[in-house]
């Protein structure tokens, strides 16, 4: 990921110091190979140890780590191919996505009201079928009306709500509702600042940006998959479900 992407990625974690640490970086990218980290800590009236504890939460190993990718970003940006890219983004994704704070979430919740809308159902309705096969109480809702209800009429629930826009006008409202009765909300989006990610109790991302051929929406759809399917192998081992290869 670039150094963008995993500054959303934890963006919900970051002090104000640590935000305003971040704008510098941002706006010095290209003499980013001259910075030292002593200077950057002077400048905001800290020590270094608080840059290297920030890189830390970025995924990188130091401040020296982080200074070599953002200049090989800077440098390479165009050097991978797209498809390539799109993979390597969503296993890193993956590999610092929160798992086990989420299938234990999934573990103890009374219930897991899933729900998407459009193409992404499709993938959704997949999805679900896997995780009603070891739990029998994660449900897919067909229609808004339906899931409306629930949100109306329970609360201490856990609602898990993907889009990857995190756009959807009815999603963000939905979502309103999940937070005002007082349950609980996963969402998975892309990795972008969206509204319904800002939402949530736990936020999770795939890479999948939007992609469209005149006005029909070609998004993909399959980095959905990816990260739910390693969420739900955890969760199985979790619940004592052996997957087996047949």
């Amino acid at each position: 990921m670039t150094f963008e992407e995993r500054v959303i990625n934890k963006s919900n974690i970051f002090t104000d110091l640590e935000d305003d640490i971040i704008a510098y970086i941002k706006s010095n990218k290209n003499n980013i190979e001259h910075l030292k980290i002593t200077y950057l800590a002077k400048k905001f009236y800290t020590v270094p140890n608080t840059i290297t504890r920030l890189c830390h939460k970025l995924g990188y190993s130091g401040f020296s780590e982080l200074k070599s990718s953002i200049k090989n970003e800077y440098f390479n940006k165009n050097l991978l191919f797209k498809h390539g890219e799109s993979i390597i983004k969503n296993i890193e994704l993956i590999e610092q996505m929160p798992v086990d704070i989420v299938t234990d979430k999934l573990r103890t919740a009374k219930k897991i009201n899933f729900y998407s809308m459009g193409q992404t159902a499709y993938v959704t309705r997949l999805i679900v079928g896997n995780f009603y096969a070891v739990d029998y109480k994660s449900y897919f809702y067909n229609y808004p009306n339906e899931l409306e209800h629930i949100i109306l009429n329970k609360t201490d629930e856990l609602f898990f709500l993907i889009s990857l826009s995190g756009e959807n006008q009815q999603m963000i409202d939905m979502a309103k509702e999940v937070k005002r009765h007082h349950n609980y909300l996963i969402t998975l989006t892309h990795l972008s600042n969206n509204r319904l990610s800002n939402l949530a109790d736990l936020r999770l991302f795939c890479y999948s940006p939007n992609k469209r051929i005149d006005e029909y929406n070609v998004t993909d759809k399959a980095p959905i998959l990816l990260v739910m399917n390693e969420i739900f192998k955890i969760y199985a081992e979790k619940l004592n479900k052996q997957i087996i290869n047949v």
